[in-house]
């Protein structure tokens, strides 16, 4: 088995698009990026990635030549959230994407819904039950809000998930085959780009003469553990160009061999004060079942839906209009039943650390999920000195 580190660094703005879009006669005219792709997403680009150094005999003019080596190589189908034990080919699984600053070589992982701005950095918030009343967090300010920060494999930097983006939105009005403009075809567009630049000091009259200075260099990165299959050489597909995204927006892939796995390890930075504490590393699947040791948590929720398709399947852009609970023509393409994730960042709270444990080996045993990079999560100990 093979770790390699797998680097998307945008070369454009992005768009990776969520539940909400335009829709049919423009229904929606607002619509927003979100930050991060979806793991099935990156499962794709690079089961298509790995289907391009093929050879011709298996992958020709974008189209499968040979079923049965293609599904040696990447699996007879895509991920498909109800069946289990699915095999990916020479992708043996995948990490949750993270953040990497190329110019530190810091990467960043998230360290939980739990902190609130303070004067110069973002401050940690310990949740406190004390007298029989219900659990709140110490020092938490409603006008401040809560936000759900990074942490760099230092230690020493802590960024939330919103510095790490800055906005780029576009306006515009859709026009026909002809030039006329269609009614009702107003849109506003959310793109994202990484906030790698700050701008110098500005002179008494408001101009900049210099350009802004990078700071930073980030870019998104997964680490893929491979099967050690010969006829495949991820390496070649290191230096490319490839595209991801609903605007199919261009990202410079890099790909490299790796020796070691990223983590953290309780700190000041991560640990809360009396509880054992659960960060969710990716999005997760979590039964209500699992959630009866839960003391408090802080959460969201985010839509989930994937794209389900084989080896065989010849159209990819006319799907199905009925969402199918699994794939049954392998010519066609059809979008999985909808369903609610916990999202990353996700907090969770226990009282012994037998329960944060278990919670975590329940979060592992959803190994559809767990493969492709969700279901992923870290556990805090609390502060020795407030055990």
């Amino acid at each position: 088995m093979a770790t390699y580190l797998i680097k998307l660094t945008p070369l454009d703005k992005f768009f990776f698009g969520q539940k909400k879009t335009f829709g049919d006669d423009n229904v929606n005219y607002v619509v927003y990026s979100s930050f991060f792709p979806q793991q099935t997403a990156l499962l794709g680009l690079l089961r298509y990635q790995v289907l391009q150094i093929a050879g011709e005999e298996v992958f020709k003019n974008n189209k499968i030549q040979d079923k049965e080596k293609a599904a040696k190589l990447i699996g007879k189908q895509s991920f498909n959230p109800i069946v289990e034990d699915l095999q990916f080919g020479v992708i043996e699984s995948i990490s949750p994407i993270f953040i990497i600053d190329n110019e530190t070589k810091e990467y960043f992982l998230p360290v939980g819904r739990r902190f609130q701005k303070g004067d110069e950095t973002y401050e940690l918030l310990h949740l406190s039950c004390e007298g029989g009343y219900p659990p709140i967090f110490d020092g938490y300010e409603a006008k401040r809000g809560m936000t759900s920060c990074w942490l760099s494999s230092t230690n020493n930097t802590r960024l939330s998930e919103e510095d790490f983006f800055i906005k780029d939105e576009r306006i515009g009005i859709r026009k026909d085959y002809k030039g006329a403009t269609k009614d009702d075809s107003f849109f506003r567009q959310r793109y994202y780009r990484f906030n790698n630049f700050r701008e110098v000091e500005r002179e008494e009259n408001g101009e900049c003469k210099q350009p802004p200075l990078r700071k930073h260099n980030f870019c998104f990165a997964v680490l893929l553990e491979k099967k050690d299959e010969k006829e495949i050489e991820l390496s070649k597909l290191d230096e490319r160009i490839v595209y991801l995204g609903g605007e199919r927006q261009p990202f410079l892939l890099e790909v490299s061999e790796e020796t070691h796995t990223f983590a953290f390890k309780s700190t000041p930075f991560t640990s809360d004060k009396k509880y054992y504490t659960v960060v969710l590393l990716s999005d997760a699947v979590i039964e209500p079942d699992h959630l009866s040791d839960v003391k408090f948590a802080s959460t969201e929720v985010k839509d989930f839906a994937c794209l389900l398709t084989h080896v065989g399947t010849q159209n990819f852009y006319n799907k199905e209009r009925k969402r199918q609970k699994q794939y049954l023509e392998e010519s066609a393409t059809a979008l999985s039943l909808q369903q609610e994730l916990y999202a990353r960042g996700s907090v969770f709270y226990f009282e012994r650390e037998e329960q944060a444990k278990q919670f975590c080996n329940h979060l592992k045993n959803v190994s559809s999920f767990y493969t492709v990079g969700y279901n992923h999560a870290a556990m805090f100990n609390p502060s020795s000195s407030e055990k």
